[in-house]
């Protein structure tokens, strides 16, 4: 983000927001409590795993992760989303859009890499359970939950960098709520073509790479034990949530993106699916549901005495 073009634009107004006061605030109204949800929520996950023994495996590791994204996630865009419903707009300075548009596109990417180590660690427990701890080593997860960081920065840095590096000189109006890399682009007054390649090649190769280790721990699960693996459920859900709404927002011909329609997704995203990814592993998890029991009957008998 060393190279970002403040020629033109210094700042960006984000306007994405309904134009109605009431409706404002009514969305603000809905929106506060699932903000505040996905935060608790995720934060609470993650306590959960470090604190309670039963959940330090290879499994809650990278689940661990995975909500620590989505945290990152919520973080960077709710409260600038919150702000935009009770004023009608935001402004923001080209360098915290940045620093916006680049914790989002690396979150996401990462949570991709992450999902497909899970599938990975699923497969192991499942097919190769008395080879379970030579296949998932520690090291080898630390070393997949480093590379899907690496990967979600690596790519984040480059849509960021490329992004702001051209001229946005037709104006400083984002018809957007967050600084998302399309309304960014559109902004633009150079040929985009190399940016709009990149973000389908990057996004495209990280999202079929992932997406095809996913489905092939899982077909070659549902191949050893049947329909039978109702433990994946879970797992498979967050998948087709994440997956579905990436390939909708960046995997599309450029002349296909809709303002109204790429916001909506875009909320779902930002918002939605990291309030969503801790009830899917919580509610449908005995094991969570267990750890959270003995955490919360644990500390009743401590205040009890």
């Amino acid at each position: 983000m060393a190279g970002i073009n403040h020629t033109g634009v210094t700042d960006f107004l984000l306007v994405g927001f309904p134009s109605s006061r009431d409706l404002s605030l009514l969305l603000f109204s809905l929106a506060l409590p699932v903000v505040l949800l996905g935060l608790m929520g995720n934060l609470g996950l993650v306590v959960l795993i470090r604190a309670e023994g039963s959940l330090h495996t290879p499994m809650y590791y990278f689940l661990s992760h995975l909500v620590l994204l989505d945290l990152c996630s919520c973080c960077a865009v709710g409260p600038v989303m919150l702000q935009g419903l009770m004023a009608g707009w935001v402004t923001l300075p080209s360098l915290a859009c940045a620093l916006q548009m680049f914790l989002f596109a690396a979150a996401a990417d990462a949570e991709c890499c992450l999902l497909a180590a899970m599938a990975y660690d699923r497969y192991a427990a499942i097919c190769r359970p008395l080879h379970y701890q030579a296949a998932m080593p520690p090291r080898l997860c630390r070393g997949m939950v480093l590379g899907s960081y690496m990967a979600g920065v690596a790519s984040g840095a480059v849509h960021t960098s490329l992004a702001f590096r051209l001229p946005l000189c037709h104006s400083r109006i984002l018809n957007s709520f967050f600084c998302d890399i399309p309304p960014v682009l559109a902004l633009a007054c150079a040929d985009t073509s190399l940016s709009q390649a990149l973000l389908l090649a990057i996004c495209g190769t990280i999202q079929s790479i992932t997406l095809l280790a996913i489905l092939a721990s899982y077909g070659l699960i549902l191949g050893a034990v049947g329909p039978s693996a109702s433990t994946c459920s879970s797992h498979l859900a967050a998948v087709a949530v994440l997956y579905g709404t990436l390939i909708f927002m960046y995997l599309r011909p450029e002349g296909s993106y809709s303002a109204q329609t790429d916001k909506m997704a875009a909320a779902f995203y930002t918002v939605a699916i990291p309030t969503l990814n801790p009830v899917i592993y919580s509610l449908r998890n005995t094991d969570v549901k267990g750890a959270l029991a003995k955490q919360l009957l644990g500390r009743r008998h401590m205040w009890g005495n």
